[in-house]
């Protein structure tokens, strides 16, 4: 198998003045974006990372701790995501989480099968060792389960810290090399003992401090743009939602009239949304916006693409209703059946 390693861009000094960070590596969990969020409410800095990304990068980091998720593949499985096994010997606490565990242990020269029965939903966690990840974790408590493989054998040097009725290796430890891993998941509410949990990892574990805020993380990321703007001009691709609209305010309370945003009406937006959202930004924000009326031509654009393929693949009418049926905010279709829509 080759591993394939991301490298992430080169690290600005102005990003690591004063930050302590725990970085997730994400193998594909939808609780990913949560773990940093239950980080972050403990008042550290958190990202969420690409499990491609190198030992070397992470060390660049000056990470206090790792997290490895959880995901939908089976660490056996051929093509399945795989971390640089550098990780384990950088020093830096990690905790690995379902698949995350998994894959330390099999990296680690333990093993992983197929569970002969899964374990999904409430589990009650039975403590064998209280001490250091557990410390303050109730013997019992409920923690959410949602795994069909399990750890057979555990590597050289780890000890058992926790099990289920079902789940033989529940949570695990090499206290010396601080590897830490967990079969369910902490970072969900059904799992009452799982902030007690992160909170052992992130501040014992990891020795961070709670000094993180996000009214400090706003000024550091005004203090890292205006560094790297300077006295160029920026130009931001508005579309009004969530992302661009927060990045426009903190590009414009960083560089101010050096911003201009560029928001492009391609008419499918809802009635006088666009005008609405372009006021907004003028009066209340007084940021620069410059509006592109662009409803004829994106329309007439999208028609002309679908008449060209109207012999092949039935009427026009039929392909507006699959654009809309199809469409999340809006798709573009490359190709198109009479009973199927491709998005692109």
């Amino acid at each position: 198998m080759t591993l394939q390693i991301e490298q992430l861009p080169q690290v600005s000094s102005v990003n690591q003045v004063d930050r302590q960070m725990v970085a997730i590596l994400d193998f594909g969990s939808q609780y990913s974006e949560l773990i940093a969020r239950r980080i972050r409410e403990t008042q550290v800095y958190s990202e969420v990372l690409s499990y491609r990304t190198s030992a070397e990068k992470l060390q660049q980091l000056n990470l206090k701790g790792i997290i490895l998720s959880g995901g939908p593949s089976s660490v056996y499985d051929e093509g399945a995501p795989q971390c640089d096994p550098g990780i384990w010997d950088l020093g830096i606490p990690v905790l690995g989480v379902c698949y995350g565990m998994q894959l330390m242990v099999q990296q680690l020269g333990g093993g992983v099968e197929r569970a002969s029965r899964g374990e999904y939903g409430k589990a009650f966690l039975q403590i064998d060792d209280p001490t250091d990840l557990l410390t303050n974790v109730d013997d019992g408590t409920t923690m959410w389960m949602s795994h069909g493989d399990s750890v057979t054998h555990l590597p050289d040097g780890f000890e058992l810290l926790a099990h289920t009725e079902n789940t033989a290796c529940a949570a695990i430890a090499h206290h010396d090399r601080k590897l830490y891993g967990v079969q369910f998941h902490p970072e969900v509410v059904h799992s009452l003992g799982g902030m007690a949990l992160i909170r052992n990892f992130v501040y014992h574990i990891c020795v961070c401090d709670p000094t993180w805020t996000t009214a400090a993380f706003v000024e550091n990321a005004v203090r890292e743009i205006r560094a790297k703007v300077g006295d160029k001009r920026v130009l931001l691709a508005l579309s009004g939602g969530v992302d661009s609209s927060t990045l426009a305010f903190l590009l414009h309370r960083a560089i101010g009239d050096q911003l201009t945003c560029m928001f492009i009406d391609q008419g499918f937006m809802r009635k006088l949304e666009p005008e609405r959202l372009v006021k907004l930004f003028h009066e209340q924000f007084h940021i620069d916006v410059q509006y592109v009326h662009a409803r004829e031509r994106f329309l007439a654009a999208i028609a002309e693409s679908l008449i060209l393929k109207k012999n092949e693949s039935g009427s026009v009418t039929n392909l507006f209703k699959c654009l809309k049926k199809n469409r999340n905010g809006w798709v573009l279709l490359t190709t198109w059946r009479r009973e199927r829509c491709t998005p692109m």
